[in-house]
């Protein structure tokens, strides 16, 4: 037997083992994934109002200032995915007032439009936002609210 039969190529080894759900010898299992998955934090289904203000929108620079109306489909740590009848550009930075029904007042919110995809029904846009941090906004409380609910 020569050396390079004994040559294990770790990373095809690793991929192969994750597209099959498998962990590595030693480690934890984890969850499977899909490839195309890129949330870092659980979601939670919502149906909460919320509005959107543009503040800066590179792709359709007239949007700026303008205001929308959306429902939430699901809320994150770091991210919230809504509804509305405009369609948003990616990369859109917004200011976001979240009603969340379980808690009085509004969460006001900044963010970054990641994607925006035509919902079935032809009429709405469903947005997917990161959220960011702020020294003016709610995101600490935000962080809060979800460790608290993820505990319960």
């Amino acid at each position: 037997m020569t050396r390079a039969d004994n040559v294990i190529e770790l990373n095809s080894v690793r991929e192969r083992m994750r597209n099959r759900g498998v962990g590595l010898p030693g480690s934890a299992p984890r969850p499977s994934r899909l490839r195309d998955e890129k949330r870092m934090h659980a979601r939670v289904e919502s149906d909460d109002r919320l509005f959107v203000q543009v503040v800066l929108a590179a792709a359709d620079p007239d949007l700026v200032g303008t205001t929308v109306s959306c429902t939430a489909m699901n809320l994150s740590v770091g991210g919230i995915q809504f509804r509305t009848n405009t369609s948003l550009p990616q990369g859109t930075l917004l200011d976001l007032w979240v009603d969340v029904r379980s808690r009085p007042g509004k969460f006001f919110l900044a963010g970054e439009v990641r994607w925006v995809r035509p919902m079935p029904e032809g009429e709405e846009w469903a947005v997917g936002v990161q959220l960011k941090s702020g020294a003016a906004t709610d995101i600490l409380d935000w962080r809060e609210y979800h460790a608290q609910a993820g505990a319960r």
